[in-house]
């Protein structure tokens, strides 16, 4: 399902996952997807989450799901996720970024309007952004700049020990380097959001967010 997410859009999914956990809620909803798509890119929804995060308890409380849980998406989510798809085909993209997933929540069944009003905004105004937002990304490169010549050797960086930086999609801003706990933690959350073959493969051997966080720093220190 996720295949066709950007680095972002599947850093909103992971933080959705967080937020979910963090109120002790058994499943991810679409107002929990609001949520992860404010973690990332706060200005888009144009909200703090905090406020966000306060409407949501305020609606349904904090629950005392047990944090190590697998959570399953309720049919609104998974609707929702499966419009940001139909977002972005319609505009002729070809990735998913959180703007196609915020105008596919604010279309879905669930909560997340009514989120939306209860953080004093309106879902026109939202709405209105996300489109913007959507049509910007029809100016940027769809996919991963063609190789160049003299390219750093990354696998003998490695091998070596040397520092690798990491990005995330067209973001310039780096997240860490590769070795450090934080960056790895982060990196490992986003590979385990995915139902790929190393997805499977990680979840095989025991190794799941919850062994992510137990044995790793979250990305910023958040608890």
């Amino acid at each position: 399902m996720f295949e066709h997410f950007d680095e972002r859009a599947r850093r909103s999914v992971v933080r959705t996952q967080e937020e979910t956990r963090r109120l002790g809620h058994a499943q991810i909803g679409a107002e929990h997807l609001l949520l992860g798509i404010a973690a990332v890119d706060e200005a888009l929804v144009g909200a703090a989450i905090e406020r966000l995060r306060a409407a949501v308890v305020a609606l349904h409380g904090v629950g005392d799901a047990t944090p190590g849980e697998w959570l399953a998406f309720t049919p609104e989510a998974k609707a929702a996720l499966e419009g940001a798809n139909e977002q972005a085909l319609s505009r002729g993209h070809t990735t998913i970024d959180p703007a196609h997933l915020l105008l596919a929540v604010l279309d879905s069944e669930g909560d997340a309007r009514r989120i939306v009003r209860e953080s004093e905004l309106t879902v026109a105004d939202v709405r209105e952004r996300a489109v913007a937002a959507a049509g910007d990304q029809a100016r940027r490169a769809d996919g991963p700049p063609p190789a160049r010549a003299g390219a750093p050797d990354h696998a003998e960086d490695l091998r070596f020990g040397h520092p690798l930086t990491v990005t995330l999609g067209q973001d310039p801003a780096p997240i860490g380097d590769l070795g450090h706990p934080e960056t790895d933690a982060q990196l490992l959350g986003l590979m385990l959001v995915q139902d790929s073959p190393a997805a499977q493969l990680l979840r095989a051997h025991g190794i799941d967010e919850a062994a992510v966080r137990s044995a790793l720093p979250p990305p910023g220190g958040r608890s």
